[in-house]
């Protein structure tokens, strides 16, 4: 899944990057910059065989390097001028007998809104790699179920708030969620999840003038003011059960969506979900219940030219085997390739715990 979304990262910096200036609006430059940053965070005991991780609360100095698009080839991808680039981060977990420390890489794609503005905002999406110190071993270091490889992926969502101090001089204040996991190559791998507040200092190397939005940002109402679609996903559950801690999770989607301004919508919709790992569990207790669960959701889109950002709340109506809790939310991002086909990801949580990353492919009616 993760390099699925790997190649889904990498679609959003090769549309954004390929076209030239023809037809531009205003003046395109792609500015160079570079930053540094320090996160400190909680790291996530979402099963409780992770005893060796309570009460950590790791920190980290991350190094950043991109460049800004501001082009037009960018502003009609998604209303908004993105940073494309790579940062490199060194982990400390709190905890170094047991879970050692990390080096992540990883590259990245941030767009931001609201430019005109000297405080900004901005949504991170990343993928990359990380190095682990102290992988779990049988006889020097049992207690590290959360890996069990040195290598293993790495993977990044965030939001955050951009201050621009001068034209080249910016402050930064980002929440994010941090996931690490080997992909299943080797056991135990429960995965370190880990949110985080990250504070920054970001410079470019000439200085930035944004384009005029004034000019070039005529926000007309959309052509379909109204939207219905169907949504086929899949994605593997961040469960542990038993010896287990991979599990197949898949469910249809369905949902109605209507513009109410900007580039903002309301949404209605609902979704069925079979996740295995629930069956694994009620295997295990003995029980007599169905798995698949039936869930109302309501929420808020971005409608970003061809990009959907979405945030939803769900509650089931139907659970036949209560084992999380009744309401859960959901975070999105989908790209419409054209007037019916979309696909994207999206990420399943149960307040601060993950359930499960899904991709999906849908249409709309």
């Amino acid at each position: 899944m993760k390099k699925c979304l790997l190649g889904f990262i990498a679609s959003f910096i090769v549309i954004f990057s390929v076209k030239g200036q023809s037809n531009s609006k205003f003046t395109e430059s792609r500015p160079t910059i570079i930053g540094v940053s320090l996160d400190y965070g909680f790291l996530i005991k979402h099963t409780p065989s992770l005893r060796e991780i309570e009460d950590a609360y790791p920190s980290a100095i991350t190094l950043d390097w991109s460049k800004l698009l501001l082009t037009q080839n960018a502003w009609d991808f998604c209303s908004c001028f993105p940073r494309v680039g790579v940062d490199l981060a060194y982990w400390n977990w709190d905890n170094p007998d047991v879970l050692g420390n990390g080096i992540l890489a990883m590259g990245y794609v941030e767009p931001y809104f609201r430019t005109q503005k000297r405080t900004n905002l901005f949504f991170r999406m990343g993928l990359g790699g990380a190095y682990l110190t102290q992988p779990y071993d049988e006889q020097t270091n049992p207690l590290n179920e959360s890996y069990s490889t040195n290598l293993s992926f790495a993977l990044v969502v965030g939001l955050g708030v951009n201050y621009r101090l001068t034209d080249s001089w910016n402050l930064r204040l980002a929440a994010k969620y941090n996931h690490t996991s080997n992909g299943g190559i080797s056991t135990p791998n429960k995965g370190l999840n880990f949110p985080s507040i990250s504070f920054g200092v970001n410079k470019s190397l000439k200085d930035i003038t944004y384009p005029d939005l004034e000019r070039i940002d005529k926000r007309h109402p959309p052509e379909q003011k109204e939207r219905i679609s169907v949504v086929h996903f899949s994605g593997w559950s961040n469960a542990a059960v038993g010896d287990k801690d991979k599990f197949y999770v898949f469910g249809f989607n369905g949902k109605y969506s209507r513009w109410i301004g900007g580039r903002s919508a309301l949404t209605g919709g609902t979704e069925l979900i079979f996740d295995y790992s629930r069956r694994e569990q009620i295997e295990l207790d003995g029980a007599d219940a169905d798995f698949f669960q039936a869930a109302a959701l309501v929420g808020h889109e971005f409608w970003l030219g061809k990009v959907t950002f979405s945030q939803e709340l769900g509650v089931y109506y139907y659970n036949d085997y209560r084992i999380n809790d009744d309401i859960y939310q959901r975070y999105g991002l989908t790209y419409n390739f054209n007037k019916h086909i979309f696909a994207g990801f999206s990420l399943k949580a149960h307040g601060h715990v993950a359930d499960f990353f899904d991709l999906r492919l849908g249409y709309t009616f």
